[in-house]
């Protein structure tokens, strides 16, 4: 096996030694986030595996978001931290915590990964007992802040112009770490047989017409689009392209409301599922569509994995590093005044237009999707 190192530098530069990677037997990473950040870092999953052919390989994700990960051919476990312990009594919450400290520290990590910040991943990575613990070091407290010390190999910020895929495997390179493939490959998600029979029967009723997966709302307000334009849309779909849709929505209540507005406003019938799919089914819906259109949530990331083509809207969120990953279709953004100014308005008052999505017309829209549709004629 080749000879991987990475040269310590953390906070106590010159203190610690040289790790020789290929001795390592027990890797966990750390993502602890929402749903399309964990997918975001399958490709980073592929090339350790790579890299460590031999090595246990423990993703540690919050709940909700491990579906992303099922069945996932790179890693050995997915240890799943349950953010709903947060809502009960101290109590309860001691004892989860304890119970989850236990199963990282029984797991006898030799080297954690944690590309996420925050006080949980930090002290996680320090209380499992392994040597060599990676993160990020920039903390709310600067350089009293205590979390500082939860890591002894410090990742550095990566760059901007970096897509988010790309900059997991730039900031492991710039410690040291030698993949055996430099090149990202493809997100990676894995649905069941019986996940994708189910979606073919749901849009049984559909064919032979080609089908538009259509999910408009996102579970922050401020990344979607105007309700009418986006029924608008779908009308034509379905009236002037021959096409059927259907429209899916996330379970909370708030875009579950939103999303019937936008179904109510459309002269046509889309077919629609109203909050009631799993992850698994959102991604099954979108394996078996033609293409998928929507806006920059996790199943705009989920189509990209299962290979659609992704049509996709983005405003106050960064399309440098959030654009749909290595998949055909287009990305419609226009500036965002708010972001650029460092404002936050738009992300906190749900009354205040986002210029930036009302700039996206529908004719670009249209014409977008004309892009896909046409060969697929």
């Amino acid at each position: 096996m080749r000879h991987c190192l990475i040269n310590q530098s953390g906070y106590d530069a010159g203190s610690l030694p040289t790790m020789e990677l290929q001795n390592v037997k027990r890797l966990a990473i750390f993502k602890m986030r929402n749903i399309g950040d964990v997918l975001m870092i399958t490709p980073l999953l592929r090339a350790l595996r790579e890299t460590f052919p031999e090595a246990r390989i423990t993703a540690v994700v919050n709940s909700g978001t491990e579906a992303m990960l099922d069945g996932n051919p790179h890693i050995d476990e997915v240890l799943v931290f349950k953010r709903e312990s947060k809502e009960q009594n101290l109590l309860r919450q001691l004892a989860h915590e304890f119970a989850f400290v236990r199963e990282l520290r029984r797991r006898q990590f030799d080297l954690t990964m944690s590309f996420t910040s925050g006080d949980r991943p930090a002290w996680y990575s320090l209380i499992c007992g392994a040597s060599f613990r990676m993160g990020y070091p920039h903390h709310s407290w600067g350089k009293y802040d205590p979390r500082r010390f939860a890591y002894n190999v410090e990742l550095p910020e990566p760059p901007t112009n970096l897509h988010e895929v790309e900059k997991h495997f730039w900031t492991l390179e710039q410690t040291g770490v030698k993949f055996r493939n430099t090149v990202p490959g493809d997100l990676c998600l894995t649905l069941p047989e019986k996940t994708l029979a189910w979606a073919r029967t749901q849009l049984k009723p559909l064919r032979p017409a080609r089908i538009v997966h259509v999910h408009p709302v996102a579970r922050w307000m401020r990344k979607c689009w105007n309700d009418d334009s986006m029924a608008r849309v779908i009308d034509w779909l379905q009236l002037e392209r021959g096409v059927r849709v259907v429209v899916t929505t996330g379970p909370i209540p708030r875009e579950r409301a939103r999303a019937q507005g936008i179904v109510g406003r459309c002269k046509t019938k889309p077919f629609f599922i109203d909050g009631t799919c799993t992850l698994g089914q959102l991604g099954a819906i979108s394996a078996e569509s033609d293409c998928f259109f929507g806006v920059d949530t996790a199943p705009m990331h989920i189509a990209a994995a299962v290979g659609r083509p992704v049509i996709a809207l983005f405003g106050p969120t960064g399309v440098t590093d959030w654009h749909p990953w290595r998949t055909q279709g287009r990305t419609l953004h226009h500036p965002c005044p708010c972001r650029e100014q460092g404002e936050s308005r738009c992300d906190s008052d749900p009354n205040v237009p986002r210029l930036c999505m009302e700039a996206i017309t529908v004719e670009e829209v249209q014409a977008a999707l004309d892009e896909i549709l046409k060969p697929l004629s």
